[in-house]
């Protein structure tokens, strides 16, 4: 009936158009609008058929989704500058922590902007193997780095060493800063607090807050006359309460590790040395611990202001986890040789720091026997004596009482 109807109209603008042409003006304006109509008619009726047909337009669904395939690309949107320390994206803590494994990994290429200074000649996907660890064996880490950190002491769980300008809290003295101080180093407690806020894990309630609160001490004077103030004991007991989540929240750090030092490294030559080195590691180490702890203990070495200028060469150097892999040059993948070789690239790197520094002699010896620990498993460690609680080897020795 649609067609019939359209044939009608085409037959009716044919008529009218040669009848047009043998008129006036008036008579041709008159003959135009009703063109002019006929045409609209013939569109309406166009559009009828169409419809009976059961033929539809475009749904506008589809129409936005043209449109936005051929709409130039949106500019990336760019990230909030990350807090010094503190993991970008901190996994919920689980039973079971994500962190490197024995297992061959699938190759993953990193997508990293091009750095002239980096050797662009071969790509290689640089993969680091993951594991899972179990959650006694990360309570077992917990308590040696709590041993490492502060002689297992449940008073040094808070404190605040002679000489610097933070409060060092919990098994790893996560170091947290005052409002009124300059950061110098990476602070790790407000991380912390994310990391446990994100795991559901309950916080007092004046540390659970957006953005997390400075340390409310602002001296180490200050933090001694409210030691034993009713909101230290509070925190006190929070941290006794979580060492295990505390553990976690370094596993997550040390899986994040890799990335950080491979984002830090320009040079592939290195970065695969790099790769190569940690994963032996992992692979001889079936806690993790000799990582985890060091990674604690003197972090990524990827912070240009934990660096030091060696006297012979002029060079800054670093004592972090990247400096310590880049020191060793083994391919043995025997594991007790493989970890006598991290403990002694370590030993290495601190005491360059020592030679570059020296004035953290006071401390090298405390370091060195705490290089010696990942010499072994972790299980070997819980079973040995502990020595006498002492002050932490990685600050500055203190005889007074808190």
């Amino acid at each position: 009936m649609g067609d019939q109807f359209i044939s009608r109209r085409i037959t009716l603008v044919r008529t009218t158009e040669l009848h047009a042409s043998s008129r006036g003006p008036n008579d041709l304006r008159r003959a135009c609008g009703a063109l002019l109509l006929s045409c609209i008619v013939l569109g309406l009726a166009a559009a009828g058929a169409a419809g009976a047909d059961g033929s539809v337009a475009a749904k506008p669904a589809e129409t936005e989704q043209a449109a936005h395939d051929v709409a130039p690309p949106q500019q990336p949107q760019t990230a909030e500058p990350e807090t010094v320390g503190r993991p970008s994206d901190v996994p919920t803590p689980a039973p079971k922590v994500a962190v490197p494994s024995t297992e061959p990994a699938k190759p993953v290429a990193a997508e990293r902007k091009a750095d002239p200074r980096s050797d662009t000649k071969t790509t290689k996907n640089l993969s680091v193997p993951q594991r899972a660890l179990p959650a006694d064996v990360a309570q077992m880490i917990g308590r040696k780095i709590w041993l490492n950190e502060a002689g297992g002491r449940r008073d040094a769980i808070t404190s605040w060493n002679a000489g610097e300008e933070f409060a060092s809290l919990g098994i790893g003295h996560f170091i947290w800063y005052p409002s009124t101080a300059k950061p110098p180093y990476e602070e790790g407690f407000p991380g912390l607090i994310a990391f446990l806020r994100k795991g559901r894990t309950p916080l007092p309630a004046w540390l659970d807050k957006t953005p997390i609160p400075a340390c409310p001490w602002t001296s180490r004077a200050d933090f001694k006359r409210n030691f034993n103030s009713p909101q230290m004991r509070q925190l006190r007991q929070f941290l006794l309460d979580t060492i295990a989540e505390q553990t976690q929240f370094l596993v997550a750090r040390a899986q994040g590790a890799m990335d950080k030092i491979l984002a830090n490294t320009p040079d592939s030559a290195e970065r695969e040395h790099i790769v190569a080195q940690y994963s032996r590691v992992v692979r001889a180490s079936n806690d993790l611990y000799p990582l985890i702890d060091y990674i604690n203990f003197k972090g990524e070495g990827t912070n240009p202001s934990e660096t030091a200028v060696d006297k012979e060469t002029g060079q800054r150097q670093g004592w972090g986890l990247k400096q310590v892999l880049l020191k060793m040059n083994g391919t043995t993948t025997e594991s007790k040789a493989v970890l006598a070789e991290y403990s002694d690239a370590v030993q290495v790197v601190l005491q360059q720091r020592v030679r570059n520094l020296p004035s953290n002699r006071v401390w090298e010896a405390g370091w060195l026997r705490r290089a010696e620990t990942y010499r072994r498993p972790i299980a070997q460690l819980e079973q040995a004596p502990e020595r006498a609680p002492r002050k932490s080897s990685r600050y500055r020795a203190d005889n007074t009482r808190f």
